[in-house]
């Protein structure tokens, strides 16, 4: 692993013009990830659809700025939906029913609607995709992206919704304050963990809470 000076990585909101930037560097992320490969196992079909992928799954970020990624290199990217803006779900449906292996489909169909499931109904920010080059994973850099994310909702005082498509990314998203709220697991895919995180002054009232309940 290389060493890396985290505290002097230069984050970039997204424009419109990073969006093949931040494709790339998403595609190349997630050929790691668990959900990413059981979807696309093929390499010729995982890099022929899943730019395509990340279009659909993460919607319109570019335009209002609901994403950033690390400048020096490309090394990661993170992107989000604010509460104001929603991703088309028939079309992404359609996307992944028409890009994942015929015998996976009506698993993928099934997966993606149990998530679903776990969407809060009231207003809230949705972060879509992170991802770090492979080779520079387990090194901070997914962390620090997402604090800069964090910062933003917490500004906001948003409720915030994710899914981790592993457990090692279940286990950074519990150190930055979320919560999981199930586990999702259909025919032969990993499991994932629907995650909620609240704003943080609701986080503090209720660590003070708990702090001076009577015993």
């Amino acid at each position: 692993m290389q060493s890396i000076s985290r505290e002097n990585e230069p984050i970039k909101i997204v424009t419109p013009e990073d969006r093949l930037r931040v494709s790339a560097i998403l595609t190349t992320a997630f050929t790691m990830c668990p959900l990413s490969r059981w979807l696309y196992p093929e390499p010729v079909r995982y890099l022929r659809h899943f730019g395509g992928f990340i279009d659909h799954y993460a919607g319109d970020p570019y335009t209002d700025g609901s994403g950033a990624y690390l400048d020096n290199g490309d090394k990661g990217a993170l992107l989000w939906l604010t509460d104001k803006v929603h991703r088309n779900d028939a079309r992404f449906m359609e996307f992944v029913l028409g890009s994942v292996p015929e015998h996976r489909r009506a698993e993928a169909e099934r997966l993606f609607e149990e998530f679903g499931k776990f969407h809060p109904q009231e207003p809230h920010w949705y972060f879509t995709m992170l991802g770090v080059d492979p080779l520079l994973q387990r090194s901070g850099l997914g962390g620090l992206l997402y604090r800069h994310g964090l910062a933003l909702l917490d500004k906001a005082k948003g409720l915030a919704f994710t899914e981790a498509t592993s457990s090692d990314s279940a286990r950074l998203y519990e150190r930055l304050g979320w919560k999981i709220v199930g586990e999702v697991q259909v025919g032969s895919s990993p499991p994932c963990f629907p995650m909620l995180r609240q704003p943080r002054q609701v986080q503090q009232r209720r660590v003070a809470s708990a702090r001076f309940a009577p015993s």
